[in-house]
C-alpha cells in the first residue's frame, strides 16, 4: 500500500510492537505478520493522533477529563453525552481527505472493508480490555467509511469502557483510539493451524482443522473439522481425516451480517484441499521461525481467489502448554459477532 507521509494514517510496515502508542495492540499485532511475510489481508491503520486531532478540532478535551472527576452517579451520563458528541463531530479538513485518499485506495480492489477498533491501551498488564470496543463490517461508500471511524472513537466511551477503567484506575485521557481498516474476506474454509502437535507435542508435526465457512459452527461446536497432519520438514500429509459432520457453516454477507447455512451437499467434501493445507504448512513454518517459537495459528480461505493466492493468515500466537485442537473456545463471553470479528480481524480468543 502506498506511504502516506502523514501521522493520521500507518501503512502495515509502519505497525509493529514499537508502535502501540500510535497504532494500538491490534495493529502492531497485524504489523508483526507482515513484517514475517505471512498473507494478510490488506489493511492500513488510522493513527492514535488522528482521534487526538479529531477531538481537539471538536473540543472535547474538557469532557474527557471531567470524566475523571466525576461520581459514579454521574459517570454514565455523561460518557452517553461524550458519545453523541463524537458521532456528531466533524473531521478536521486535513485528516478528512488524508482518511478518503486512504479508504478509495484499499476500496478499489476490495468490495466490502471492516473497520475495528485498536485502542492503545488493549494490552495494558494490569488490565484486559477484551471485546470492550466496536468494530463494523460491511462498510462500503467515504459517508459510511467516516461515520464508523467516528462510532469505533465513541466506543472508546461506552458504560462498559468508562465503568471498567474508573473500577481500576485508569485515566480516561490516557487512553487513544486508533482504528483499522482492513478488507473483508469472503470465507470459503476457515481453521487453526498448529506448528507443533498440540496432543502429544511432536515438533516434526503441523497440525491443520478446517471447516466450511468462518469457522463459527466450530466454535459452538456444531460441526466436527477435518483434521490434517503434515511433516514440517517434507510437507508430506501424514494423516487426513476428512469429516462428514460438517453440515452447517456461518458465512458472511456484502454488507457485513452474518448468516447461518445448511451446506449438507458439502459435508462429506474436504473443506481445505491437499493444496493448500500444504501451503499453510509452508506459512506455519515460516512464521514459527520468525516468532523464533511454536504457533498457534488462525487462518482463512478466500472464496474468491484461486490457491494458493487465496490462504489469509488473521493471528498468530506462542503454542501454550495447555493448548490442544480440542481446547473449547475462550471467547464464550462474546456474543456471535464479537467472536466471528475477533476471529477474522484481531485473533483475540478472550
Amino acid at each position: 500500500m502506498t506511504s502516506f507521509n502523514t501521522s493520521f494514517i500507518a501503512t502495515p510496515q509502519e505497525c509493529d510492537k514499537n508502535s502501540i502508542p500510535q497504532v494500538g495492540g491490534k495493529a502492531a499485532s497485524l504489523g508483526e505478520l507482515w513484517k514475517a511475510e505471512a498473507p494478510i489481508p490488506p489493511f492500513f491503520t488510522i493513527t492514535s493522533t488522528a482521534y487526538q486531532e479529531f477531538i481537539k478540532h471538536n473540543n472535547l478535551t474538557p469532557l474527557i477529563t471531567k470524566l475523571n472527576n466525576i461520581s459514579s452517579d454521574n459517570l454514565l451520563k455523561t460518557a452517553t453525552e461524550l458519545r453523541n458528541a463524537i458521532l456528531g463531530g466533524a473531521f478536521p479538513q486535513k485528516l478528512e481527505e488524508e482518511l478518503k485518499k486512504a479508504y478509495k485506495e484499499l476500496a478499489s480492489k476490495w468490495n466490502s472493508l471492516a473497520v475495528r477498533s485498536s485502542a492503545t491501551m488493549e494490552d495494558a498488564p494490569k488490565a484486559s480490555f477484551a471485546g470492550q470496543y466496536e468494530s463494523y463490517l460491511g462498510i462500503r461508500g467515504e459517508r459510511e467509511f467516516l461515520e464508523a471511524i467516528k462510532k469505533c472513537y465513541a466506543s472508546l466511551y461506552t458504560d462498559r469502557a468508562v465503568t471498567y477503567r474508573q473500577k481500576i484506575d485508569i485515566s480516561h485521557d490516557g487512553i487513544y483510539m486508533a482504528v483499522i481498516t482492513q478488507s473483508l474476506v469472503n470465507a470459503k474454509s476457515a481453521g487453526v493451524m498448529f506448528t507443533i502437535n498440540p496432543l502429544n507435542g511432536d515438533p516434526s508435526s503441523i497440525v491443520i482443522e478446517s471447516s466450511w465457512g468462518l469457522g463459527e459452527a466450530v466454535v459452538k461446536g456444531e460441526v466436527i473439522p477435518d483434521k490434517y497432519t503434515i511433516n514440517k520438514v517434507t510437507k508430506e500429509v501424514l494423516e487426513l481425516r476428512r469429516s462428514r459432520n460438517k453440515s452447517i457453516k456461518y458465512v458472511m454477507l456484502d454488507d457485513g451480517s452474518v448468516v447461518k447455512k445448511d451446506c449438507t451437499d458439502e459435508a462429506a467434501e474436504l473443506s481445505l484441499s491437499q493444496e493448500e493445507a500444504v501451503k499453510l504448512a509452508e506459512i506455519g513454518v515460516k512464521l514459527e521461525k520468525y516468532f523464533g517459537t511454536p504457533q498457534d495459528i488462525e487462518w482463512v480461505a478466500d472464496n474468491r481467489l484461486k490457491t494458493p493466492n487465496n490462504i489469509f493468515i488473521v493471528q498468530s500466537r506462542p503454542v501454550t502448554t495447555v493448548t490442544t485442537v480440542d481446547k473449547p473456545s475462550k471467547q464464550t463471553s462474546l456474543n456471535t459477532m464479537d467472536r466471528i470479528i475477533n476471529t477474522l480481524l484481531t485473533g483475540s480468543k478472550t
